[in-house]
């Protein structure tokens, strides 16, 4: 089971997630997230954990802005999390695609499983802090490789693993004492439970 720890504002965050066995570090690019860091504050944190696997999560951003980053910054993957269209994704070079989706109905099941990205995100709405359908996602599992995020906690990720067979688990707030900042034992717990 691979473990993304998200939404990481600080390098003691990274280091020790890193430490303690998350396979990647996700940082969000969105100017209205609570976990927002700059593109500086990200080079910085994914520099603090080389060679760990880095993970820019970004929204509706300008493709030749959010292809800017990349090159300066060169993570491992892009997650969109906004409206971006399979051409959108498949423009982007140099870089691995996480495509986010909320799966709140059929529709966006199907979109999901059709959508040109390495990995699934299923999701909930982004940094709500709620489930999403664990039954929707399980299905998408069925078909797509998929990191279940939305809600996930050290006390229910095991039931969610069970539930919906993700290839991983994709947790911000649920590791957090405060948005944007990590509690180091939640992360220690999850990573303990997972690994």
């Amino acid at each position: 089971m691979l473990l993304k720890i998200c939404g990481i504002t600080w390098e003691e965050d990274a280091v020790c997630a890193m430490q303690n066995g998350a396979d990647f570090i996700g940082a969000i690019l969105v100017e209205t997230s609570r976990r927002y860091v700059t593109t500086g504050q990200a080079k910085r944190i994914f520099s603090a954990v080389e060679p760990a696997k880095s993970v820019l999560v970004v929204r509706n951003m300008e493709l030749a802005k959010l292809q800017a980053v990349i090159d300066a910054i060169h993570p491992y993957a892009v997650q969109l999390h906004g409206h971006e269209t399979p051409e959108y994704a498949m423009r982007l070079k140099d870089v691995k695609i996480w495509k986010a989706f909320n799966l709140n109905a059929l529709e966006d099941l199907q979109e999901a499983v059709d959508f040109p990205a390495d990995i699934i995100v299923a999701d909930s709405g982004g940094g709500t802090g709620q489930p999403c359908d664990w039954s929707r996602a399980a299905e998408l599992a069925r078909q797509r490789p998929v990191f279940l995020a939305g809600g996930i906690t050290p006390e229910n990720v095991q039931e969610a693993i069970a539930a919906v067979h993700p290839v991983g688990i994709d947790v911000a707030g649920g590791v957090e004492s405060v948005p944007g900042i990590k509690d180091h034992e939640k992360i220690k717990k999850l990573c303990n439970i997972i690994k």
